[in-house]
């Protein structure tokens, strides 16, 4: 005659087929549970992000760019010493004003020759 498989709740080390299943579903509502944690605390952590805000609405200030502009803002420096700190001012004001766009030669710059442009 056959082999005869041994039941898969055998070999898995449990009695019956209704214990994998229910820890199946435990360890999916576990996993559940760790992600939503996760998800309300870098939530909060966002929300503890200072930026800037208008007095009168509390709200972020809207930014637009005149025609023909694509930066609000352009950041020099020396290229011996200052590019390290200008790179930190345009990562807090990043911060502080969500949406401004900022350049910096070491990140927007793709050739030097479209300096001028």
């Amino acid at each position: 005659e056959g082999y005869k498989k041994p039941p898969p709740a055998d070999v898995l080390g449990f009695g019956k087929l209704n214990a994998i299943v229910d820890t199946m579903i435990g360890l999916g509502v576990f996993a559940l549970v760790v992600f939503l944690i996760g998800a309300v605390v870098a939530a909060r952590r966002v929300a503890k992000v200072p930026t800037v805000r208008l007095v009168s609405t509390k709200q972020p200030p809207e930014l637009s760019i005149g025609m023909g502009l694509t930066w609000h803002l352009f950041n020099s420096h020396i290229w011996s010493t200052g590019q390290d700190a200008v790179k930190v001012i345009k990562g807090e004001l990043l911060q502080l004003l969500p949406g401004v766009k900022i350049f910096l030669d070491v990140d927007d710059l793709e050739d030097i020759g479209a300096l001028e442009e």
